[in-house]
């Protein structure tokens, strides 16, 4: 097993689980959201349970998920409310008093759609047309770079005709294979 150090793969994980809990015992809405230049720019959200927690009373991390008291305000249900991320990176919320997902975004300040990670923003045609020369291109170098192999492999197998000597089975068949593989990317290339 491989000793850990403050700079190793877990420092991330162990600033960044530092700096959500500093927010939520902040208990600031507003705490790690405004712009470094003050309160005249947008909130940046990168995260959307972000959003939630500071909002929350008595949030306590068990491991990937949270605890909280849920926000309608169950006086006798302290903890009742489950946080999670889900695996697209949506907030999973569960009362266990029985709340449904948008009375508990409600009741904290919150619309649904807000838990939701925000889809990727839409392009200009122009921008559209950028991405795809650049996919393009992108195809472009990895053919060539097959091609350089490719290429190598019908050279050798053309100096060992040229010298006399015969091609095993695993030669014909490795030549067969660049074969297909030039032939492939001359579709790319078009």
């Amino acid at each position: 097993m491989m000793p850990q150090t403050r700079h190793g793969p877990d420092a991330l994980e162990r600033t960044e689980a530092a700096n959500h809990k500093h927010r939520i015992q902040n208990n600031s809405a507003l705490a790690g959201y405004r712009a470094l230049a003050g309160n005249s720019r947008p909130a940046v959200r990168t995260n959307p349970i972000d959003l939630l927690l500071p909002l929350l009373q008595n949030v306590r991390q068990h491991g990937e998920a949270w605890r909280a008291d849920c926000p309608r305000g169950h006086s006798h249900a302290r903890g009742s409310l489950r946080i999670a991320t889900g695996d697209d990176g949506r907030v999973l919320l569960h009362c266990f008093v029985g709340c449904d997902a948008s009375e508990v975004a409600t009741a904290a300040g919150v619309r649904l759609a807000d838990l939701f990670p925000k889809p990727v923003t839409r392009m200009t045609d122009a921008e559209r047309r950028n991405a795809r020369m650049r996919a393009r291109e992108g195809d472009w170098g990895a053919a060539l770079g097959v091609l350089a192999v490719e290429a190598t492999v019908v050279e050798l197998a053309a100096t060992t005709i040229a010298r006399g000597d015969a091609l095993g089975a695993d030669d014909i068949d490795r030549v067969r294979t660049a074969s297909r593989r030039i032939h492939d990317c001359r579709e790319v290339l078009r």
